[in-house]
């Protein structure tokens, strides 16, 4: 294997990594977060959790936050017996998005 090869091995890739999509692909269930109806179920104990598989999600999609996107805003809804968290974010291309994500488990 040459030099070059093995950098190219260590390169950061876009997102997370598949060991951690793994871990993590427990933690969230149900729709893409398009709309409260298709919100991204996660499944923590706590906020610090709750907002890294948030983070994590966002950034399967997208890739690495504050390099390929960035959060515009950020708010909590509560409707009915479930809250919600709803990020804006901006990608690196410009691209305006908002994600729901069901946090009732750690913050309801």
């Amino acid at each position: 294997m040459s030099l070059l090869d093995t950098f190219r091995q260590k390169k950061p890739r876009r997102g997370i990594s598949k060991a951690v999509a793994l871990e993590m692909a427990e933690d969230w269930s149900g729709g893409d977060g398009i709309d409260m109806e298709h919100a991204v179920v996660i499944h923590a104990r706590d906020w610090r959790k709750g907002l890294a598989d948030e983070y994590a999600y966002i950034s399967g999609l997208h890739g690495l936050r504050s390099c390929d996107w960035f959060i515009e805003s950020q708010e909590i809804l509560h409707a009915g017996n479930c809250s919600y968290e709803i990020f804006v974010i901006r990608t690196s291309d410009g691209a305006r998005l908002r994600y729901y994500f069901d946090v009732t488990s750690f913050h309801g």
